[in-house]
């Protein structure tokens, strides 16, 4: 609308007759959603939500297993997938005449997506009442997982064309986006997702306050730890120090992670009067010990790691290295520079919360967490305060992070 100008001063495009735009207008009306279709949307995405994790909490779990599949998630994603395609299908028994006619091509292609995911949830369910080995069941669940992201998707595409707001600035709780963060280390793409929700805690005038969760999956971390490891703790001086990382296992132990390392030790010398050096070898050993990584905020929105000793199961020279030596100490720096190189990134704020809010937040503490499974969870705790025009603005740029998510399709 031109400023000053009021309704009259809309112009239409050329070449397009007015009795077609009033058409288009009363169409768009008629798809519109009622605030009480709204509310059921909103419901709708939270159960495939839902679903997604439950589903994501299985994979976790098969991957984890060597053997034949015993998993037991099974009813927990059964149940969450159908609450979600059941709540679609009550969703558009709702629907007027005129949004029955208007939708008809999208609730389609819906119907479709139902129909693949009833297919791969009936796959994955026959493999596992058959006893199939673990990584066959792990790509059917892989199939069901990308079934279900186009499910979500067409509903997203439904809401889209009912013009119905995911967000809104009065909100007092937003979700937000997951958010991934992929880490080079030793020729290795390791990557870590952050996803989050803001709560409001207080409000006065025109400013609000917000806390904020965030929660950075470590999952492909502790499946890649032991080459993480070896890509820093590795090392084969000719005349000193020889250290092989053997194994290394991270897990979760709150507000810890809890790792284990077994590794191999050799301390060498070398003759002074020969020319070359000859090397000669003191001692050789094996040993494990395991290891307390704490996470915390040293200062405003900059994370700190610190790892101790928790148990050493070596003796010998390896045993005093680790326990009194430089060995020791070059352990615990590197290992907590390992971890800390890894997930700094979760805690910057521009590349995980939205332009609205980036400059706003403050993360206060952060501690390890068990998401169920193993899956090791580091959580950041802060504040935000914003505007109400930064509430609006947020809302905004989170619906359009949902609708770029969301091919479209004519």
């Amino acid at each position: 609308m031109s400023s000053g100008s009021g309704i009259s001063g809309i112009s239409r495009p050329s070449g397009v007759k007015e009795e077609d735009s009033l058409k288009d207008f009363h169409q768009a009306m008629a798809l519109q959603a009622t605030s009480q279709q709204t509310a059921e949307f909103q419901s709708l995405g939270k159960s495939t939500e839902a679903a997604r994790a439950q589903l994501q909490a299985l994979l976790e779990e098969l991957h984890q297993q060597n053997g034949v599949a015993e998993t037991t998630h099974r009813e927990p994603v059964d149940q969450a997938l159908e609450n979600a395609r059941s709540g679609s299908k009550k969703f558009q028994q709702g629907f007027s005449a005129a949004q029955k006619s208007g939708l008809k091509d999208v609730a389609k292609r819906l119907a479709r997506a139902d129909s693949d995911l009833e297919q791969e949830q009936k796959r994955l369910d026959q493999s596992l009442d058959v006893r199939t080995p673990a990584p066959e069941v792990a790509a059917h669940a892989e199939n069901l997982s990308k079934a279900l992201t186009d499910f979500y998707n067409q509903e997203l595409a439904l809401g889209r064309e009912m013009s119905i707001t995911l967000a809104s600035g009065q909100d007092q709780t937003f979700n937000l986006p997951p958010v991934n963060h992929p880490v080079s280390i030793a020729s290795r793409a390791i990557g870590v997702q952050v996803s989050g929700v803001l709560s409001q805690i207080a409000s006065q005038g025109s400013q609000r306050t917000f806390k904020v969760e965030l929660a950075a999956d470590l999952s492909d971390v502790q499946q890649n730890i032991t080459e993480l490891l070896r890509a820093q703790l590795d090392r084969a001086e000719n005349c000193g120090q020889r250290v092989a990382i053997q194994q290394a296992r991270l897990t979760p132990s709150s507000p810890a992670g809890l790792l284990f390392v077994r590794l191999h030790f050799e301390r060498w010398t070398c003759s002074r009067t020969s020319v070359p050096p000859i090397a000669t070898e003191l001692a050789e050993g094996d040993g494990t010990f395991e290891m307390k990584v704490t996470a915390s905020v040293e200062k405003a929105n900059t994370l700190k790691m610190v790892a101790t000793f928790a148990r050493i199961d070596a003796t010998g020279m390896l045993g005093e290295s680790l326990r009194s030596g430089s060995l020791g100490e070059d352990m615990r720096d590197a290992i907590a520079q390992s971890v800390l190189s890894v997930v700094e990134n979760s805690a910057d704020l521009k590349t995980t919360l939205p332009p609205a809010v980036e400059n706003s937040a403050v993360v206060q503490s952060a501690r390890f967490q068990d998401a169920g499974v193993g899956v090791l969870t580091l959580l950041l705790d802060g504040q935000i305060q914003i505007s109400n025009e930064q509430a609006d603005q947020l809302a905004s740029q989170l619906n359009q992070a949902l609708s770029a998510q969301v091919p479209v399709q004519r």
